[in-house]
């Protein structure tokens, strides 16, 4: 057998090793399930710091005794500009912590009806980052209580004709009836 066959023999066999002992380079960690208060991809959140969760899943489901070290969160107006790792709204840095649930937005002030895109990416208990999370988003509502321009039904107890200006809360959509 040749010196170089041999070799490459060896080089195998250290590879085979650290691939079965979890040295990936895409560290030991998944980031899965990201949720923005409390909910998968929320629609009308009222928060103006919403609180933002995810869930860690070991890349080799034999290995024990993972943990998070770190986080980044990158959060985008736009799904471009995340998937190009652009946080133009927030880039948290790595925070070294292990808390992955109900971290609060720290970026931009939020307006109303604003579509926001995040990711998460984590360090493992050996300093070894993981993949991007799937990009996740979630939409503000109105913040404002002049935004709202709703024009509620009802009527109006002194005419019997509709008046929203004019109507008490309980008269909303109500009809008495008798139960035998």
């Amino acid at each position: 057998m040749s010196k170089s066959f041999s070799r490459l023999i060896g080089l195998i066999v250290i590879f085979a090793t650290l691939a079965a002992a979890g040295c990936s380079a895409a560290g030991s960690l998944q980031v899965e399930n990201l949720r923005c208060e409390y909910r998968t991809d929320p629609v009308g959140i009222d928060a103006a710091q919403p609180r933002l969760s995810w869930v860690l899943v070991p890349s080799d489901p034999s290995r024990r005794a993972l943990k998070q070290s770190a986080y980044r969160i990158l959060a985008s107006s736009t799904l471009s500009a995340l998937e190009a790792d652009r946080g133009d709204l927030w880039d948290s840095g790595k925070v070294a912590s292990d808390r992955q649930n109900q971290v609060e937005y720290a970026g931009s002030a939020l307006e109303s009806a604003r579509e926001c895109f995040w990711k998460v990416q984590v360090w493992d208990q050996d300093g070894r980052p993981s993949a991007w999370s799937p990009a996740a988003r979630w939409t503000m509502g109105l913040l404002k209580a002049e935004e709202w321009q709703a024009r509620w039904i009802g009527h109006d107890a002194a005419t019997g004709a509709p008046d929203p200006k004019a109507m008490l809360p309980a008269a909303y959509l109500r009809k008495s009836f008798p139960l035998d």
